[in-house]
């Protein structure tokens, strides 16, 4: 079943809650924001083609802002 777009407003949130921290897991997202967790990825993977955020592969998968986590030195 395809889906639809993200919701705008759920992507906002998404990019509000991001800027609050440094990293997060879909899951911290969605029980920070109160959105079911289907909706953040949606948002996510949106946001990520839009080059507002990241993920991070650090023994499991982040969503941070673009630019935000500065890589190992």
């Amino acid at each position: 079943m395809e889906k639809g777009p993200a919701n705008p407003e759920v992507k906002e949130k998404v990019l509000a809650y991001l800027d609050t921290v440094e990293k997060a897991k879909s899951k911290e997202i969605a029980a920070k924001i109160g959105v079911p967790k289907g909706d953040v990825d949606l948002a996510v993977k949106e946001l990520a083609m839009e080059d507002k955020v990241e993920y991070l592969y650090i023994t499991t998968t982040f969503v941070a802002l673009k630019g935000k986590v500065k890589p190992p030195q």
